[in-house]
């Protein structure tokens, strides 16, 4: 079964997928491909984002955090799909996706953090393309997938820029099978000088929704779910992973 073909058996009745270019697939309609924020971002974020110094400085954590808690996931199960959602341009996950033997389904709506996550897979994977990983271009706020499909979900850094995370957590467990983890992080305000105050900034320029405070998100996290999450902090970044299980 080719890639195509793949992300037809996960993608909900009525909506289709379609290539857009070599190893990119999208799910937005027809004429809804317009360049997104990101899109224009993509080649700052990475140059920032990615380092050592920016994670330290802002947030109180490092790249190497990210990573590991990728990893975390992908090492959750031995099997069964995974699902990275607005996986931007992989500059914590790739090295994880390249190593794997695990399926993972990992989406964004920037075409260009897409064209930058197949780059960075292709230089984990000496220069091939990485098999196991299927890029496609979707909308977080429009998921397009059959519901309890995936062993593990990962969202990573997203979750500051939803005013209605409560809502969209809810709907990214549903598409977890029984015994499937989710992996979330999300900055919050958490009585660091510096980053609490940049977070403040980047609200005012209407980058972030409101900063959440650390207890804030975690008591939100438990809402949404209804069940136990393993929560903690690093700096100005949360971290968080629960099992979905069906009530007796």
């Amino acid at each position: 079964m080719n890639h195509l073909d793949e992300l037809k058996e996960f993608v909900a009745e009525g909506r289709s997928v379609r290539p857009v270019e070599e190893g990119i697939y999208t799910v937005l309609p027809e004429g809804a491909r317009a360049a997104h924020l990101y899109d224009r971002r993509a080649g700052v974020y990475d140059a920032l984002v990615g380092t050592r110094l920016y994670n330290r400085v802002m947030w109180g954590t490092s790249p190497g955090d990210y990573a590991a808690f990728a990893r975390r996931a992908v090492d959750a199960h031995a099997a069964g799909w995974m699902l990275d959602a607005a996986c931007s341009s992989m500059l914590f996950t790739a090295r994880a996706y390249a190593e794997t033997g695990r399926r993972v389904i990992a989406f964004d709506q920037s075409l260009r953090m897409l064209r930058r996550a197949r780059e960075r897979l292709l230089g984990f994977g000496g220069g091939r393309p990485c098999a196991n990983v299927l890029l496609l271009q979707a909308d977080l706020s429009d998921l397009p997938f059959r519901p309890s499909s995936f062993q593990t979900l990962l969202c990573m850094n997203v979750l500051h820029q939803f005013a209605d995370a409560a809502g969209l957590i809810p709907k990214l467990d549903g598409l977890l099978a029984e015994g499937g983890q989710l992996h979330l992080t999300s900055l919050v305000s958490n009585r660091r000088f510096i980053g609490d105050r940049y977070l403040d900034a980047l609200h005012r320029a209407g980058e972030f929704v409101r900063p959440r405070r650390s207890f804030e998100f975690e008591k939100l996290l438990r809402g949404a779910l209804s069940r136990g999450v393993s929560y903690g902090t690093r700096g100005n970044m949360a971290f968080a992973t629960s099992e979905r299980r069906t009530p007796a």
